[in-house]
């Protein structure tokens, strides 16, 4: 790992008050199997994170730190199932494939900070989460990390509405509208409900699903009033909280 230099440290505060602040608690240990390859993936998907989110604020000295950490973690996982999937995943001659990719994946990203190269770094990493759940789909594998992105989309899907709300006097755009609220309604609510022991201890659970959930039932009261004002002042709100849940969560 390469020590952090003076410039990591004297990037965006907010940024930084992000990352310190909102530390979660350690997980559970497992003693091998496919807990032990969710944990392990899990933590080095953490870093892939904040690296995408410090590659968004062109911070990329602190986005290589968090590369860095991500390579050593996803080392774990290679060097404890690279070879041996565990589980069910071993009958997936794929799995083994898929690990080595996102090692060579995370190698390049961070040859691409290295040389200033910040748009092919974020290019590189954009393809990482969906290849794992792609591989825990096609295995029969749900984890929490699925739920948030299923999460994540039905907040794209109900996006669309911050630039250009819809037309209240055409009743098949209310409609459209009504059914992608309701899908935020929904994924929220089920993502709080499926959450374990280990996302409930995060600091910041609570105060982020609450929040959520307050703003979608203001974002549904704003459509059955026709105000497109509220409609998207109450989605860039939720949009905050979406972020934050993928960062810290995800």
């Amino acid at each position: 790992m390469r020590p952090l230099l003076p410039e990591m440290v004297a990037g965006p505060v907010l940024g930084l008050m992000l990352a310190l602040s909102f530390m979660g608690p350690a997980g559970p240990a497992f003693a091998g199997g496919i807990d032990d390859f969710h944990l392990k993936v899990g933590a080095a998907m953490k870093h892939v994170r904040f690296a995408q989110f410090y590659l968004r604020t062109g911070n990329l000295a602190v986005a290589g730190a968090e590369l860095d950490e991500a390579t050593e973690k996803w080392a774990a996982v290679s060097a404890a199932f690279g070879a041996n999937p565990p589980g069910k995943l071993a009958g997936d001659g794929a799995v083994k494939g898929d690990i080595a990719a996102v090692a060579k994946t995370l190698s390049a990203a961070l040859a691409a900070v290295d040389a200033d190269e910040r748009d092919a770094a974020a290019a590189h990493l954009k393809p990482v989460a969906g290849r794992l759940a792609a591989l825990r789909k096609r295995n029969g594998l749900w984890i929490y990390s699925d739920c948030i992105a299923a999460m994540n989309r039905a907040m794209d899907g109900a996006w669309a509405y911050r630039r250009k709300p819809p037309d209240f006097g055409d009743a098949a755009q209310v409609a459209e509208m009504d059914k992608r609220f309701a899908a935020l309604k929904h994924w929220y609510e089920r993502c709080q409900r499926e959450a374990g022991p280990r996302e409930r201890g995060h600091p910041a659970f609570k105060r982020l699903f609450d929040g959520s959930l307050d703003s979608i039932r203001r974002l549904i009261l704003a459509g059955k009033d026709k105000s497109a004002l509220r409609v998207i002042n109450n989605l860039r709100e939720l949009r905050s909280f979406d972020r934050l849940i993928w960062l810290h969560l995800g």
